[in-house]
């Protein structure tokens, strides 16, 4: 009866171990951590921007410079909100953050998922109302970089963001 009982026990969590497995195998889970913040940048927008683009646009004034002192690395978190509407009758609205290099190269912060991240969708007949995102750069040699907003449409006929905040936090490792 003992002999079963933990045959049992063993082939449940083993059972287990391998749902775990297997669940975790459709996402990528990163992290990185710093001491402290040193610097934050913060704008704001309340004139609206409306696009129709299907490739990343910038969103008009929601750009911040940083530079990262000789010597050293940075890590960049940002944080966006803004009112949002996305029009269409399918489809979302995406909005990322990216950092461009002096050198003009372009990295997208993490998660760096492209267009996967909808700050809004075209269905359902709602109209304008509050979203966020956060993102986080890897750690940046000395430099200068612009972080910049961009948005985009997938499927949908048009965004519309409005009363906009970025901000922008330097951290040291």
């Amino acid at each position: 009866m003992f002999r079963l009982k933990r045959v049992l026990v063993v082939a449940g969590a083993t059972v287990a171990a391998g749902a775990l497995i297997a669940t975790a195998a459709y996402g990528v889970v990163t992290g990185r951590r710093g001491t402290f913040s040193e610097r934050q940048h913060f704008v704001h927008g309340t004139d609206a921007f409306s696009t129709t683009a299907t490739a990343f646009v910038a969103l008009p004034g929601a750009s911040v410079s940083v530079t990262v002192p000789t010597g050293t690395t940075r890590m960049l978190d940002a944080r966006f909100t803004a009112e949002t509407k996305c029009t269409g009758t399918s489809g979302w609205c995406a909005v990322r953050v990216v950092v461009v290099a002096s050198s003009g190269a372009v990295i997208e912060m993490d998660p760096a998922v492209g267009s996967d991240f909808a700050i809004d969708s075209a269905t359902g007949g709602d109209n304008w109302e509050g979203h966020a995102l956060e993102r986080t750069s890897r750690f940046l040699a000395a430099g200068t970089y612009r972080v910049v907003v961009q948005t985009r449409v997938v499927s949908a006929t048009g965004v519309r963001l409005d009363d906009w905040t970025l901000a922008v936090e330097v951290i040291r490792p």
